[in-house]
């Protein structure tokens, strides 16, 4: 009986990562006519985010970026894209 507590136990606490905050840096791209994948954050190290910016609608196709981002799932839309949620962002030279 208490081996399977432990089993249990361990097998509850495992860690998916969905809520660790990452960081990246990269380039925005806009497209003016997809309904999914419309805006995007090409990343530095190949990566591209599925985002949504409509807070920051100052942003524009090609700045760069600095920013901080939670995964939510694999894109099913735009393979090989990741869904996103931005957390915070900033244009930077």
């Amino acid at each position: 009986m208490l081996g399977l507590f432990v089993l249990f136990a361990l097998c509850c606490n495992k860690d998916d990562g969905k809520d660790v905050i990452k960081q990246g840096n990269g380039y925005i791209w806009l497209s003016g006519g997809l309904i999914y994948c419309a805006e995007q954050i090409h990343l530095d190290n190949g990566d591209t985010l599925i985002v949504s910016l409509e807070k920051n609608k100052l942003l524009k196709s090609g700045d760069r970026v600095a920013l901080s981002y939670k995964e939510l799932a694999v894109s099913e839309f735009c393979s090989p894209g990741i869904d996103c949620e931005v957390i915070k962002i900033k244009t930077v030279k």
